[in-house]
Formats: structure tokens, sequence, C-alpha cells
């Protein structure tokens, strides 16, 4: 995973006027995949699950940008872009393994596995109420 910076460089993310507007509508994905997923059983469609998921997680990463003025055009930079914001490298190495098996899946026909679904659903309720409090600070 590169740094931020590198992503605008290659103009894979594009300096934009902040944009509270569409954050609060990702947001508002956000809650109805939420919803969404709470329907799915992860044991009979783990694929799903974790391709939901990750949407979810992608959708949360690019609300932050819309706040700080960035609109991004890649997966990647979305979830480096957290790294300014004080996560970890082992986290951000960990959604982007996750990045890796998602579009695997969706382009590739790789297998997900349960095991791969419950995975990142413990890393997400590990890192939800960071990113919850990343937006709710910048969205007073």
């Amino acid at each position: 995973m590169e740094p931020f910076e590198f992503y605008l460089k290659k103009e894979l993310v594009k300096r934009i006027s902040p944009n509270k507007f569409r954050a609060r509508f990702l947001l508002k994905d956000v809650e109805d995949r939420l919803n969404f997923l709470k329907q799915i059983d992860i044991i009979k469609f783990p694929k799903i699950y974790l391709e939901i998921l990750y949407d979810i997680i992608r959708d949360y990463c690019d609300a932050i940008l819309f706040i700080d003025g960035y609109k991004s055009f890649s997966h990647e930079a979305s979830i480096s872009y957290l790294l300014k914001k004080g996560f970890d490298f082992i986290t951000i190495g960990r959604l982007d393994s996750f990045r890796h098996k998602r579009n695997g899946s969706k382009y590739y026909g790789e297998p997900i596995f349960v095991e791969d679904a419950k995975s990142l659903s413990e890393l997400y309720l590990k890192i939800e109420s960071r990113l919850n409090n990343i937006l709710k600070d910048k969205l007073k």
C-alpha cells in the first residue's frame, strides 16, 4: 500500500471542495447496507456478506475523503487515507488484503470462505466506532 500522496501524484485522487452533503449521502448508504447485511446469513452467503461489508468500509473512507476535500478513483487510495487519520499499518494492510479478496472474488471467480467474511466482520467491529467518530467530528 502506497502513501496517500502517491495516489494524488498519479491523479487517482483529486482535490475538490469539501462536500459534507456527499459524505452524508454515503453514510446513508452505509446505514442501508448495514441494515441489509443483518438479513444475510454469513454461513450461506460469505461472498455477498464480505462484498457488502467491504463496500460499507469503502463508503466510510470515501465520506472522510469528501469531507476533507478529496475524491478518490481508487479503492487503494481510499484505504490509504486512513493512515492520515491515525490508523496503524497492520489495520490498513488487513483492509488491503480484503480489497484483494473482494476483487479476486468479484472479477476472477476466486472463492470467499466463511472465515474470510467473519474475519472482515471482526475487523469492522474494531474500527467502526473510530470511523464514526472521525465523521461525527467533521460533520458538526
